[in-house]
């Protein structure tokens, strides 16, 4: 395990202040699209588990239907979690609601599918929101294919209107991070939204400290890489990070050991399919060290 340096952001960003006041220690244990690995993912029982769990904040990943409205589902087609074919963007949120998002759920390879049937519904943004208790934050994620002009217009309406959704509900802005992949997206939330924390999510398609270079210099407050480089350049990674005033959400960290590597390292957040686990092993690592402290 490397030398234990916890977060400590060097620089002040004031808009994540809401963010770092409201859930001051780190590592953040953000459930990635809700407790994924336990339930069917970015379900309503996903993220009522994650709360439940212990997870400061939950990840998780907006669509637009084909009727206009933000639908919380992680991939444009609708095979691999649901009874549905196609495309999301290709139907109306009535059709989309019609789905069992909880049918290729699976804990035994396909032995048995213990959520088919039981009416999880692919559910709207709004309706996650409500869902969750105001101790949990959310982290955002808007998918959106930069090659893909079609989804990149997608991308762009769903800025518009969680914007318009938090102007709406100013306090939603206190427990809110916003994250992509497209960074035309963050600077469309940006442009309407300057007190709007934004996030570039990233593969491994570059060495890590060009990704997080790439981050700072477009001004933005977090970087979302995977947990692959880590070994190499994580501890240079996190102190750039820092220095900039960004925080660094490392995703999808799922073996607990190596979540408390990235904890020794500084990270500030920890995605993860397994939220209680994540966050119990970390906790057990922090205590280990007040012992012998």
């Amino acid at each position: 395990m490397p030398k234990w340096r916890g977060s400590q952001l060097m620089s002040k960003n004031l808009r994540l202040q809401h963010l770092t006041d409201r859930w001051p220690n780190r590592p953040w244990v953000i459930a990635h699209r809700g407790a994924s690995g336990l339930v069917p993912e970015n379900t309503l029982t996903a993220f009522v588990l994650a709360a439940e769990q212990g997870s400061a904040l939950v990840e998780l990943d907006l669509r637009l239907t084909r009727d206009g409205h933000v639908v919380v589902l992680h991939d444009a087609s609708l095979e691999r979690m649901t009874d549905g074919q196609g495309l999301v963007h290709e139907h109306t949120l009535a059709e989309l609601q019609e789905l069992d998002a909880g049918y290729a759920f699976t804990l035994d390879d396909g032995a048995t599918y213990p959520f088919r049937g039981l009416h999880l519904r692919i559910p709207t943004l709004q309706e996650v929101i409500a869902s969750l208790p105001p101790h949990v934050g959310m982290n955002a994620e808007i998918k959106s294919t930069p090659w893909d002009p079609s989804d990149r217009q997608r991308g762009q309406v769903i800025a518009e209107d969680l914007v318009a959704l938090v102007q709406r509900h100013p306090s939603l802005r206190e427990r809110l991070l916003v994250s992509s992949f497209d960074a035309a997206v963050l600077d469309t939330v940006r442009r309407l939204s300057p007190n709007l924390p934004v996030g570039l999510c990233t593969v491994p398609i570059a060495p890590l400290p060009e990704q997080v270079r790439w981050a700072i210099e477009a001004g933005y407050d977090a970087f979302h890489p995977t947990d692959r480089g880590f070994d190499e350049h994580g501890a240079a990674v996190v102190t750039a990070a820092h220095s900039a005033g960004l925080v660094v959400n490392v995703w999808t960290v799922d073996r607990p050991e190596q979540a408390v590597e990235l904890t020794a390292l500084g990270v500030d957040g920890i995605i993860t399919d397994y939220p209680e686990a994540t966050r119990k092993a970390i906790q057990q690592a922090l205590d280990s060290l007040v012992i012998r402290g």
